[in-house]
């Protein structure tokens, strides 16, 4: 305060304050122009989605009509809403086991069986409901199916083991009624 004290004797308590207002107007315009001036991030790069990747195909309308709207069903999650489904998807349609982990990446692979199917083919896919897998229980299908697997491969390196039965009495209680051991 000893700095203003001066001024204020000078120029007057109004006048001070006056030019503290414009100072700070100014101030108010710099740091806005700074503001608007400055280099905006880029965006960081976003992947297209299922409808923009039907939309960048070249192929007729009939074809292009039915993958459109699967592609939307697809970005909504009401056609293969899972990875597991997907993976299920593909694996239905010939595709080998390949690990989907992301579901919208895996559109891409979805889209080249899509292509390889016959038009009637499309258009009952587009037609039916949710086209949905194993969904909720698609972990538990394929622990099941590995386990199944694996179990196979050992039974058949195997012999199957015999049964033996309990070669022990049976011990008649107190009551009369016989007790299996």
């Amino acid at each position: 305060m000893s700095l203003l004290a001066p001024l204020l004797r000078e120029w007057g308590y109004d006048t001070v304050r006056k030019c503290l207002a414009e100072i700070q107007a100014g101030q108010v315009k710099e740091d806005f122009s700074r503001a608007a001036h400055k280099h905006k991030p880029t965006k960081a790069h976003r992947r297209p989605g299922a409808v923009e990747m039907v939309e960048r195909l070249d192929i007729s309308a009939d074809q292009k009509d039915p993958l459109h709207v699967l592609a939307s069903r697809f970005d909504a999650k009401t056609f293969l809403p899972t990875a597991s489904d997907v993976r299920h998807f593909l694996e239905m349609r010939g595709q080998g086991p390949s690990p989907v982990k992301q579901r919208q990446d895996a559109f891409r692979k979805v889209l080249d069986v899509l292509l390889s199917m016959a038009d009637d083919e499309l258009m009952l896919l587009q037609t039916s409901g949710t086209h949905a897998g194993p969904t909720q229980l698609g972990p538990l299908s394929d622990a099941i199916k590995a386990t199944s697997a694996a179990v196979r491969n050992t039974e058949s390196h195997t012999e199957p083991a015999v049964a033996e039965e309990s070669l022990e009495p049976r011990i008649k209680p107190a009551g009369g009624n016989q007790v299996k051991s």
